[in-house]
């Protein structure tokens, strides 16, 4: 009986670590919505197509996988190789967001046009500065 009573308890609160996680993820998702009409909007647009194709459209699968890539991107901004020489930027770097707004744009990105919500640490951006 004992045990049974202590099984339960145990599973009581993994489903309570769980919704809180879940809860936690979903108010993320939410300040990274906010954050993105703030700073990424009037390029990318609501839909995240891009405005008049000038802008990246961000329905990137591979894209929305690489936390690596998105971090880097966010922080550094990225840039491709001219056609008569040196480099034009594509992105500006966003290195003045916080931690948490990077990490919350990405999550919102990521559940919005992706496969799943990707979940980068506010010490992996840190890390990553």
């Amino acid at each position: 009986m004992k045990f049974r009573v202590l099984t339960a308890l145990l599973l009581a609160a993994f489903s309570l670590e769980s919704a809180a996680s879940e809860q936690e993820t979903r108010d993320l998702v939410g300040f990274g919505a906010l954050t993105f009409a703030d700073n990424c909007k009037k390029c990318h647009q609501i839909d995240g197509y891009g405005e008049e194709a000038l802008y990246p459209s961000l329905h990137d699968p591979a894209l929305l996988a690489n936390k690596k890539l998105l971090v880097e991107t966010l922080l550094h901004g990225r840039s491709a190789p001219r056609r008569n020489g040196g480099e034009e930027d594509l992105m500006p770097a966003l290195e003045f967001l916080t931690d948490r707004e990077i990490s919350a744009i990405i999550a919102f990105i990521s559940n919005t046009w992706g496969d799943e919500v990707l979940l980068v640490s506010e010490e992996e951006i840190k890390a990553a500065r």
